[in-house]
């Protein structure tokens, strides 16, 4: 929750900022490192290599927070995308407030939007409860096949979700297909 708290703090320093900054380079450099290792069809995606090396960026983009050194909209989106495949709920709801203030920095992009609402889904998802926009995807034990995470239909309409670039429940639905 510290960090939590860390992510808002820096995040209204950065709006209040006169001059506009450049986005952090090794940032930029970790993020790619970290959808490199999610590039490809999600069936070849293998999490036992891969959670080691998510640990280690997310200690790097912390170590680069810490420094104060996330201060635009494109900083606080990738360090989300970071902590977005982190293993805890904390590690998700960091994800979320980053996300959330690279959209009210750049609140035009749709990206920083999308992505917020995945950070939520996989939130909700986390502790057990359905999401609401349609994000995220789980491998049927049944089955062994992927398939759409359970929804909460009542929460979000198909309007608001294409709305913030996002795919209708239907589409989402179909695209669970694509992993398998």
């Amino acid at each position: 929750m510290k960090h939590l708290f860390a992510a808002l703090t820096l995040g209204l320093s950065t709006l209040a900022s006169a001059e506009p900054p450049q986005p952090n380079e090794a940032l930029r450099q970790i993020t790619a490192a970290d959808q490199a290792d999610r590039a490809g069809p999600a069936s070849s995606f293998d999490g036992l290599k891969t959670s080691p090396r998510d640990a280690e960026r997310r200690k790097q983009v912390m170590a680069i927070m810490a420094k104060g050194e996330i201060r635009t909209a494109e900083d606080f989106f990738n360090a989300a995308l970071v902590f977005q495949h982190g293993d805890t709920t904390d590690d998700i709801r960091l994800a979320y407030a980053l996300v959330t203030i690279a959209s009210a920095m750049r609140p035009e992009r749709i990206g920083p939007k999308a992505a917020a609402c995945s950070s939520w889904d996989r939130l909700l998802v986390q502790m057990g409860r359905p999401q609401w926009y349609g994000t995220q995807y789980t491998k049927s034990k049944s089955t062994g096949k992927f398939e759409l995470s359970p929804v909460d239909e009542t929460a979000v309409t198909d309007e608001e979700r294409k709305s913030l670039g996002l795919p209708t429940l239907k589409e989402a639905r179909e695209n669970a297909a694509q992993f398998n």
